[in-house]
């Protein structure tokens, strides 16, 4: 009897496979008495079906690998990247800028020596900065000299050297280290170990094929198997072709990374970060503390940036453009947004804003900010202008009330509460912090209710808050914009801002602490507290539009601020906070205010409860509705 079945061959599962091979072979005269279960044959079953689940498998993961979006494994990603001209970047070294004074009444130190070594300590590890060039003193007094801003990068200097030798078809030159900073790679070629012809010339990263000649002395760089990076030259055409005998010698920083930034935000007259054992150095004042420091480019990373790179073909027209050559070039940036200046509000055509929120810290220096400039200047078309703006930061505050079951749990009313902060942190870390991220409420509180089986439910509210700096002893007009209405269910409905306490000249010349709130009818007051009873001192001292988020103040001259910054907080109409533009929604884990959480226990069985409250206050690397 003839067998009209077919083998099944959509099954890549083991199990179905081997069912597949059975039914397939019962139905076979020779096989039509066999107890497959029972029998030999059901070992040689499991072999066919595993031989065919392992190759099925095989097949997949070689198909997942020749595509970039489905690739796992890094050499496959970098391989793809390397066929779009795409380098992933490294490690790069933090920097941090001081003034160096020294001791000197002989006038015989005039010059600060290259790469001089500063040295300092932070949980326990040591970390070294040098200077990558020389520099002047200039005379400070009669016994000192001062070189000021001096950049100091983080890290160890190493050297390594290749002979070329043209007898070998696979010998490469592979950076020994993961950890390079190859933007500091450094290379020399010299005409052999006894002739140090050429050791001075410099070589130089090719950025640009076209511009390349036979003779033309450049390098290529390009990520190899195990993280490494592999130095290789021109063939004569595309770039000088090195000679047999030939001595490469490279140098380059070994580098902590993104471990090294924000040291120096301590340094104080008192207790100095950097010390060096140049017994003429007096002292070493940190000017910026140091950043910059970043990790090596990430598989995803390398994933969203080989596309966008070839696309802009190393130049910036496209907003996307700018973007991604900001984020492969610019280690400062942990994220970045740009628009088009005839999008901005008021329109600014011509130009093209950026804004960076740095890996430490919240927003550039001025003088990150000039460098950026500058490093743009290499792609930017002439008739655009590229400007930096700070991101616009809106912190939220959070109020919570949770409940949970005793009874379900062995855990403690402040166990609880541990696990909920958590949870917030986590939150903000995850789903906030970056542009172009909203803050959904109904995500928010389940995760809270999330944060322990235990949790039976929370009520929690929201508030938003802006920070601004304001010029002490100056009257001038502020306009703060939240990028979200602001509650106001009525005229005249009860007030829906407060600030931070700020000192205030009265009329009569008297100065007092002072708060902000509103009227409920568009005016922002100005009063005092004197005996738990509000007393107005300006009731037109600016104006609210409610339905805007814009709050302006006239003429506001404070004497002092509470925390050098003026925070006022406002109710949004709206549970949910969008982040328009360049905004970033954050909660400050830093600022003890920030969180307020009360644990409560509840228990079907017993009248009595127990709570817990405070306020979440943790350190970080970097950083509704109505009633609060």
């Amino acid at each position: 009897m003839a067998n009209d079945r077919k083998i099944k061959v959509n099954e890549l599962d083991f199990l179905t496979i081997k069912e597949n091979l059975k039914n397939y072979l019962s139905g076979l005269d020779e096989f039509s008495d066999f107890n497959f279960e029972g029998s030999g044959i059901s070992i040689l079953l499991d072999l066919l079906s595993y031989v065919t689940h392992y190759q099925g498998f095989y097949n997949n993961m070689v198909a997942n690998e020749m595509f970039l979006d489905s690739a796992i494994k890094r050499t496959s990603v970098v391989s793809h990247a390397k066929s779009l001209g795409y380098t992933p970047s490294s490690k790069t070294s933090a920097e941090a800028i001081v003034d160096i004074t020294i001791n000197d009444d002989t006038t015989t130190t005039t010059t600060l020596t290259k790469r001089s070594k500063f040295t300092c300590q932070r949980d326990g590890t040591s970390y070294t900065f040098t200077n990558q060039d020389a520099g002047d003193f200039e005379i400070l007094n009669d016994t000192q000299k001062i070189i000021r801003n001096v950049t100091l990068k983080e890290g160890t200097w190493r050297n390594q050297s290749f002979v070329v030798d043209n007898n070998i078809d696979t010998q490469k030159f592979i950076i020994s280290s993961k950890d390079v900073d190859m933007s500091t790679l450094g290379v020399r070629v010299q005409t052999s170990i006894n002739d140090t012809t050429g050791y001075t010339d410099s070589w130089s990263a090719v950025s640009d094929i076209t511009s390349l000649t036979s003779t033309t002395k450049a390098y290529y760089t390009q990520e190899v198997e195990n993280g490494l990076y592999e130095i290789y030259f021109g063939d004569g055409i595309l770039g000088t072709k090195l000679s047999d005998g030939n001595v490469i010698v490279l140098e380059y920083l070994i580098t902590n990374g993104v471990l090294a930034n924000d040291i120096g935000s301590q340094d104080t007259t008192y207790s100095r970060t950097f010390s060096s054992s140049d017994s003429t150095i007096a002292s070493i004042n940190v000017v910026s503390a140091s950043s910059g420091g970043g990790g090596k480019e990430s598989i995803n990373e390398i994933k969203f940036n080989a596309p966008k790179a070839f696309q802009s073909q190393n130049r910036s027209v496209t907003t996307n453009d700018y973007k991604t050559f900001i984020s492969q070039n610019y280690s400062n940036a942990s994220d970045v947004f740009v628009w088009g200046g005839e999008n901005n509000n008021p329109p600014e055509y011509g130009k093209v804003l950026i804004s960076v929120k740095p890996t430490s810290g919240s927003v550039l220096s001025q003088e990150e900010k000039l460098g950026l400039q500058n490093l743009l200047k290499t792609q930017n078309l002439v008739s655009i202008i590229p400007e930096i703006v700070d991101p616009n930061y809106i912190y939220l505050k959070v109020k919570s009330n949770i409940s949970y079951d005793s009874n379900t749990t062995t855990k403690s009313t402040s166990d609880i509460k541990t696990l909920v902060d958590s949870s917030i942190i986590s939150y903000s870390v995850t789903e906030l912090e970056q542009f172009n991220r909203n803050f959904r409420y109904s995500k928010f509180v389940k995760v809270l209710d999330d944060a322990d089986d235990s949790v039976l439910g929370n009520e929690t509210s929201i508030k938003i808050q802006k920070r601004i700096e304001v010029t002490v002893g100056e009257a001038k007009t502020y306009t703060i914009e939240f990028g979200n209405k602001i509650y106001h269910p009525h005229a005249g409905h009860m007030p829906v801002i407060e600030s931070n306490a700020f000192t205030y000249t009265k009329l009569d010349g008297t100065i007092v602490d002072a708060l902000l709130d509103d009227d409920g009818e568009g005016n922002i007051r100005i009063y005092e507290v004197i005996n738990a009873v509000k007393s107005y001192l300006n009731e037109t001292a600016g104006t609210i539009d409610y339905g805007a988020g814009i709050i302006s103040l006239k003429d506001f001259m404070p004497v002092s601020v509470d925390g050098t910054l003026l925070k006022i907080d406002v109710v949004p109409e709206s549970k949910d906070i969008i982040s328009e533009r360049n905004g970033i929604i954050l909660i400050d884990l830093n600022d003890s205010d920030s969180v307020q959480t009360v644990v409560e226990s509840y228990s079907p069985y017993s009248i009595n409860s127990k709570s817990s409250s405070g306020s979440v206050s943790v350190s970080s690397s970097s950083s509704s509705g109505s009633g609060y």
